[in-house]
């Protein structure tokens, strides 16, 4: 029975300021549309995710800066000798204010309430800077979660399992009451596995073809997979 759910954060409940993008390709002289940035966001997950795969120890997962925006930026149009400078700009985007993710995901209202009435607990484990509780506040939705960890301040990343245990001691819940909703395969997914968390993959671009495991292509999806978990319990 499904009694927890926990979420990462970035491109799962909060979403990039897509006209961020859009600046910085511009200032490089490329024209880009909100539609294009979406879809060269597939393609840098799937990159990203090849490369956490091919890292035993998940160190990838620091570099993700180089290894999601290089594809992203070039198959928006940027030169490949002006990408760094993109990559450059786009750091500097996400380190003023409340950074670069900052809109709450699609239907993130309704379906935070409704959570809160079929759940114990809700949570958010996520590989960040250690700025995620305070930008979350400044977004106004730091108080839907029970608890947020922040990988740089407990100093350990997905998909590496002890920050998702660090959730269950956290959560006060049973690993097999948990579930964990997140948009790569190869840090969420493989990662909440390993604690024994059921993993949910958030995927509304289409970035995986076939997964062995439950996906969800609209946030809303969740309060669906929480009944039916209940159901069959």
């Amino acid at each position: 029975m499904i009694r927890g759910v926990y979420f990462d954060a970035g491109n799962t409940l909060i979403f990039p300021d897509y006209t961020i993008y859009r600046e910085v390709a511009a200032e490089l002289g490329v024209v880009v549309e909100t539609d294009d940035a979406v879809s060269a966001e597939a393609l840098a997950r799937s990159s990203f995710d090849r490369a956490v795969s091919s890292s035993p120890d998940g160190r990838d997962v620091m570099s993700f800066w180089d290894i999601y925006y290089t594809p992203f930026y070039r198959s928006l149009g940027v030169p490949d000798d002006r990408i760094d400078e993109a990559i450059d700009r786009t750091r500097e985007a996400n380190d003023s204010g409340l950074g670069i993710w900052k809109v709450p995901v699609d239907g993130y209202r309704e379906t935070m309430d409704g959570l809160r009435e079929r759940v114990d607990v809700i949570g958010i484990i996520s590989n960040s800077d250690g700025r995620l509780d305070d930008r979350l506040r400044g977004i106004g939705i730091r108080d839907d979660f029970d608890f947020v960890i922040d990988s740089a301040v407990i100093g350990v990343s997905k998909p590496a399992p002890a920050i998702f245990i660090a959730a269950i001691d956290l959560g006060g819940l049973p690993a097999s009451d948990v579930a964990y909703v997140g948009d790569y395969y190869a840090v969420d997914v493989v990662g909440a596995r390993g604690a024994g968390i059921h993993p949910v993959l958030f995927d509304p671009v289409g970035a995986y073809d076939d997964v062995d495991c439950d996906v969800i292509r609209s946030f809303p999806e969740v309060l669906r997979y929480v009944d039916t978990w209940k159901e069959s319990a």
